[in-house]
């Protein structure tokens, strides 16, 4: 990611705190005819996500202005990543986490020493909790949306660029699974600077994949809302539960900029139920290598569902597969189904050969 340096907010000479985060690859997808759609694998960043684009910069600016330790709300893919950069830089994490966060979210961030403290209240007021504490206690935040840290908001700017360099050029269409909104927001940036700068002509159409029954962003983007106290207001008193934790958003606190980036790419907004993205996981992994958290391979199904609708009908396609499977398994461990066959000593070799025969048949 650092090739873009002199693009980044970092002064000269500051020691950048890296973890070889970024450039990542970007893959013809074998479910689809070759040179239609590719995949953006953003899963194989060090602690497994897109975020370590951000935090990279986040934890080297925390370092740059002398400040330390760091505090975020999280227990998604930017509190692993703060911890880890945080670790990195030799500074203290701190994370506020939801009340009834899984065990298997705070594990890893316990390992790498992140203090844990756990907010009992809705999200959106958390945010605001942490980011006025930082304020009065002069703490660096390291939340992940652009009121929080403007800095950090510039790392997914170089997904765009990548996507550029790597195309040699842009696809006519780039999905992205949403939730706060700055990833997709970022994107975008990068896109109109591109061609702000004279390297594109065309810029691409921008599509946001949500979980199913989060039509927040939807209803402001019709209804033309224009400030964050009307999109805080539009915010539902409940949330369907899905196992799109990453994307589960009730306020999406870069939801301004997502909205305006999709009106002037002319995209749209496209939704995944929680069957949908078991099946994309499915897909991804038996057809193309990639395990994927459930948010991230909500990215394959917008790809499906734009080709379905017919807005893609032989446009190339970029999708960005947010983040890694691995470190999401316990929200699916009780929905994959893992059919086994058993071995005997006696009969075992029979019954692989016989395994053996359907497989290849199946191949053929």
């Amino acid at each position: 990611m650092w090739r873009y340096r002199a693009i980044l907010p970092v002064r000269p000479g500051v020691n950048v705190v890296s973890m070889g985060e970024g450039w990542t690859p970007l893959v013809s997808a074998r479910g689809f005819e070759p040179g239609r759609v590719y995949l953006k694998n953003e899963a194989v960043n060090p602690t497994g996500s897109h975020k370590d684009r951000a935090l990279s910069i986040g934890i080297t600016k925390a370092l740059e202005f002398g400040k330390g330790p760091v505090i975020l709300y999280s227990d998604g893919s930017t509190a692993l990543s703060s911890a880890a950069y945080a670790a990195r830089g030799g500074l203290t994490n701190i994370a506020l986490v939801p009340g009834g966060t899984p065990r298997y979210r705070s594990i890893p961030l316990a390992v790498y020493g992140c203090v844990l403290l756990e907010y009992h209240g809705p999200s959106a007021e958390a945010l605001d909790w942490v980011h006025a504490a930082c304020r009065k206690l002069g703490v660096c935040e390291t939340s992940n949306y652009r009121q929080a840290n403007p800095y950090e908001s510039e790392g997914a700017k170089t997904i765009g660029y990548e996507i550029f360099e790597q195309m040699s050029g842009v696809p006519s269409w780039v999905v992205v699974p949403t939730g706060g909104g700055g990833t997709l927001a970022g994107i975008w940036r990068a896109f109109e600077e591109l061609h702000a700068w004279g390297f594109i002509a065309e810029l691409p159409h921008m599509a946001a994949v949500l979980p199913a029954g989060y039509t927040m962003l939807e209803q402001a983007l019709t209804r033309g809302l224009a400030t964050d106290a009307e999109l805080r207001a539009l915010a539902p008193a409940a949330l369907p539960e899905t196992i799109q934790a990453k994307t589960a958003m009730g306020y999406p606190p870069d939801g301004l900029e997502a909205m305006a980036a999709i009106r002037k790419s002319g995209g749209m907004i496209l939704y995944a139920s929680d069957q949908e993205v078991l099946t994309a996981q499915r897909k991804l992994g038996g057809r193309e290598g990639i395990y994927a958290e459930p948010s991230g391979a909500a990215a394959w199904v917008g790809v499906e569902k734009l080709v379905e609708l017919g807005r893609a009908k032989s446009d190339s396609i970029v999708a960005v597969i947010t983040g890694s499977g691995f470190r999401e398994t316990g929200t699916v461990e009780e929905l994959v189904d893992v059919p086994t066959v058993p071995i005997f000593p006696g009969t075992g070799l029979a019954t692989l050969g016989k395994l053996l025969s359907e497989l290849r048949t199946t191949n053929t």
